[in-house]
């Protein structure tokens, strides 16, 4: 009797390790007056909070103030820990299949609002549109500047079971993809 009562919670308990730990969701869209991606990403707090802590380990050079980009509190530049988190954002949410050396220098911190048991970040990517753009797609043969492929690889070294969905605003109809351990890059389509 017992082991017939053990069984379902064996079953759930190897359910669980099915599921992913945790999902993330971002929703992103490609602004072409500006040539950047503005992003809205939403985290656990505690995922945002081992974010952080994984960022902390970041060394990161001092920062020019932003003119653009929202302050921390009244000090001129952004914080240690903002530019260390965007430090890590360009590591591993960004665009093409391998994060360039200089992609932090192209994130833009815009602000972090809380929403109950989650945190949206917000930032932007600015698009470099001789390197980052999609092939010639244009009549004329111009290129755009909108990326055409994504890579997302949050968490990934804390446990490979994380799950995140990216939905691209601004296509019709919206498009969602899904990164996981196994798939980190996705083609984008704007």
């Amino acid at each position: 009797m017992e082991t017939v009562m053990l069984m379902p919670a064996y079953a759930l308990f190897g359910l669980l390790f099915l599921h992913p730990v945790h999902a993330t969701e971002a929703e992103v869209e490609f602004n072409a007056k500006s040539n950047r991606l503005e992003v809205a990403l939403r985290l656990d707090v505690l995922d945002a909070e081992l974010i952080d802590k994984i960022a902390s380990r970041i060394s990161v050079p001092d920062a020019k103030p932003e003119p653009t980009a929202m302050r921390d509190g009244n000090d001129e530049t952004l914080s240690l820990p903002t530019r260390q988190r965007l430090v890590y954002l360009a590591r591993n949410f960004g665009i093409g299949a391998e994060p360039t050396g200089d992609a932090a220098g192209r994130y833009h911190w815009v602000g972090e609002e809380p929403d109950g048991a989650y945190v949206w970040w917000y930032f932007e990517i600015e698009i470099d549109v001789n390197g980052d753009a999609s092939p010639p797609g244009d009549a004329d043969g111009r290129r755009s500047a909108a990326p055409d492929r994504l890579r997302c690889t949050l968490l990934r070294d804390h446990d490979s079971r994380y799950v995140h969905r990216v939905r691209l605003l601004g296509t019709t109809p919206p498009v969602t993809l899904q990164f996981d351990a196994r798939n980190t890059v996705r083609p984008a389509f704007w």
